[in-house]
């Protein structure tokens, strides 16, 4: 019961966790490759722009800019990520973010803002709902800067644009929108962010140097190609991630998780192994006269190791199909464990919000009324719903291997039976 129930429980959870990884990433848009400057002096403008929308395999390229605030919700300072791009391309990059109100502002409109469903509906005590027309006050605004946190069972990285910005200032905008609720973004939370027009942006940081770029590639395969093509014209100075590529590194992560379940998962099936075979000894010692007797009525050697051979068999059967059954119910305790750590992104340095980098943090996700830092750890975090993933394979390749266990470990003791001499055995016993 212990080896099935093992494997099925850890192999499960770990491939449910995969599951909604993988899921998560992929509802970000499987082509898109966020480019980022590295280093102080390294600046994309709309020249940089031009020339990758002219690379091949290139379809979309949407400069933004990434600059922090704060705005204060039920009497509490919460931060918030003010993302200025092209909003009517946005779902090129993000294809399942929505509005569920109102409309995105004008490219020309200086005031109007698309805000998170986060942001709309604060999960604040004393806080109220943000509606359309309202004006939202946002304070401290300025470009961003890198950032390192940790804590709470793991580090998260982020970053938010390309320097820190020297003034900060007030800025108060008008909702048009509302977005649905759409949890992890590639890098922010769009639920705790503020969308406005990209000459909004310009105007608030009085520069023509973007954050980043948002490059999606024509398709899938040609990912890889934009992305080596990107590296030879602009080489260390500026930082690709694609979406791809976190999907790579977790199935990396996880792939060596799994690796070790299944060594704890075969120490098992061995303690298995020694613990029939040691039983099925014991039971051919405390029957030696009935082995006796039957070989003197003239029972077979082989009806003797078929006997013995059936019980073990059996013992597997049952311990396989109950350690599987076990096995399914214990797979949604190690999720519930799971399910309380968020998967938190990020970039490297400089790097606007091209995620960089990601890690287990525990937790939930979602908007925090603390510091401006922590409030970006917030929107770059994000709690994945796991659900463990029981195959019919997985729970047929438990069974079957119970099974075997039962068979090889009761095959030593089944030949030591049949081998008995009928008098030997009548004489001992």
């Amino acid at each position: 019961m212990i080896g099935p129930a093992t494997i099925v429980s850890l192999v499960g959870a770990t491939q449910g966790y995969t599951n909604a990884a993988t899921s998560r990433f992929a509802s970000l848009g499987a082509t898109t490759i966020l480019v980022s400057p590295v280093g102080r002096g390294v600046t994309l403008t709309t020249a940089d722009v031009s020339t990758i929308q002219g690379l091949s395999g290139v379809s979309y390229v949407l400069p933004y800019y990434q600059i922090s605030g704060q705005i204060t919700q039920g009497g509490q300072t919460v931060g918030v990520e003010i993302i200025a791009t092209n909003l009517t391309e946005l779902s090129h990059v993000l294809p399942t973010l929505s509005l569920s109100q109102g409309s995105i502002p004008a490219s020309t409109d200086p005031v109007g803002a698309a805000v998170g469903y986060s942001v709309a509906y604060p999960d604040i005590t004393g806080a109220t709902n943000v509606t359309l027309n309202t004006v939202l006050a946002v304070s401290s605004v300025g470009r961003s800067s890198f950032a390192i946190g940790g804590g709470g069972g793991g580090v998260f990285f982020f970053s938010a644009g390309v320097q820190p910005s020297t003034t900060a200032t007030g800025h108060s905008f008008v909702v048009t929108g509302i977005y649905s609720e759409f949890g992890q973004g590639f890098g922010i939370n769009p639920d705790t962010s503020v969308f406005i027009p990209l000459s909004s942006g310009q105007l608030i940081l009085h520069s023509v140097d973007y954050s980043g770029l948002m490059v999606v590639a024509s398709n899938a395969s040609a990912v890889t190609p934009v992305i080596t093509e990107i590296t030879n014209l602009y080489g260390q100075d500026v930082r690709t991630t694609s979406v791809s590529s976190l999907l790579t590194s977790i199935e990396s992560v996880t792939s060596g998780t799994t690796t070790l379940l299944e060594a704890v998962a075969g120490t098992s099936v061995l303690v298995a192994f020694i613990g029939i075979m040691t039983t099925m000894l014991t039971s051919v010692i405390e029957r030696t006269k009935e082995i006796g007797i039957l070989k003197a009525l003239g029972t077979s050697s082989r009806g003797i190791m078929l006997t013995f051979l059936a019980e073990s068999l059996v013992t597997g059967i049952l311990g396989g199909v109950a350690g599987a059954a076990a096995g399914v119910g214990l797979s949604y305790v190690v999720i519930s464990l799971l399910s309380r750590s968020s998967l938190a992104l990020g970039a490297g340095a400089g790097g606007g919000f091209a995620g960089g980098g990601f890690a287990l943090r525990a937790g939930s996700a979602g908007p925090r009324a603390v510091s401006s830092v922590s409030a970006a750890s917030a929107a770059s975090s994000t709690t994945l719903n796991i659900a463990p993933a029981i195959s019919p394979e997985v729970v047929a390749l438990a069974v079957l291997l119970a099974v075997a266990v039962g068979i090889f470990g009761g095959l030593i003791p089944a030949w030591r039976a049949s081998r008995m001499n009928p008098v030997e055995a009548l004489r001992r016993s």
